[in-house]
C-alpha cells in the first residue's frame, strides 16, 4: 500500500506512527488498513484523521468510523497501518478521497464475518442488547457516539449498558449518568 500511494502521490505520503505525527494544519486524506485492506479512509482535518490512532483506550467522538476501528482493535487478527496524504485545499483532499474510494476502497462499513462472529458471541439473537449494537453499526453517524447518547438519555438500562460496555470495553466509569 504504501509504495502504491507514494507512486499516485509523491512527496505528500505520511507514514505516522503516533497521534502526535498527524500534521496539526492543513487539509490531508487520512488511511488505516488492517491488513493492507483500507477500513478508513477520509479527508479532513487533524480533529478527524485522529481515529486513524483510535484504541481500546481512545475513541474520536463523532466519527462515523470510530466503531468500525474499535471493532478491528478488539477482534480483528492483523496489522494496522496508517498513512496521511498532504493536500493544498478542501477541494484537494475531496479529490484525492474520491479518487483513493475508487482505486483502493475504503468507502464501505461492512464488518467481516469474523469480526461479527466475536462481536455477537454469547448475545441472544433477538435480545435488546443485539439490537442496539446492530442499529450502532447501521448508525449514519457515530454509532459509538449514539450509544452513550442513549445510555446518557436512559434509553439504555444498567443491564443491556453492562453488556454492551463489556463487550465493546467502553469505560465503566464512565457509563454515560
Amino acid at each position: 500500500m504504501k509504495n502504491k500511494l507514494n507512486n499516485l502521490f509523491p512527496n505528500r505520503v505520511l507514514n505516522p506512527h503516533s497521534i502526535n505525527e498527524i500534521p496539526q494544519k492543513g487539509y490531508m486524506v487520512y488511511i488505516l488498513t488492517f491488513n493492507e485492506m483500507p477500513i478508513v479512509l477520509g479527508h479532513g482535518r487533524r480533529n478527524r484523521a485522529k481515529v486513524i490512532f483510535d484504541n481500546t483506550n481512545l475513541i474520536t467522538t463523532n466519527h462515523l468510523k470510530a466503531i468500525f476501528v474499535r471493532l478491528y482493535n478488539l477482534f480483528g487478527n492483523g496489522s494496522f497501518s496508517r498513512y496521511i496524504i498532504t493536500c493544498k485545499s478542501k477541494e484537494n483532499a475531496k479529490e484525492v478521497e474520491k479518487y483513493l474510494h475508487n482505486t483502493i476502497g475504503g468507502d464501505n462499513r461492512n464488518v467481516p464475518i469474523e469480526i461479527r462472529k466475536q462481536l455477537f458471541e454469547n448475545i441472544q439473537e433477538n435480545s435488546t442488547t443485539y439490537l442496539i449494537l446492530e442499529i450502532a453499526l447501521r448508525s449514519s453517524f457515530d454509532g459509538l457516539s449514539d450509544i452513550r447518547k442513549w445510555r446518557k438519555d436512559g434509553l439504555i438500562d444498567d443491564i443491556v449498558w453492562g453488556e454492551i460496555s463489556n463487550k465493546l470495553k467502553l469505560n465503566q466509569q464512565n457509563n454515560g449518568k
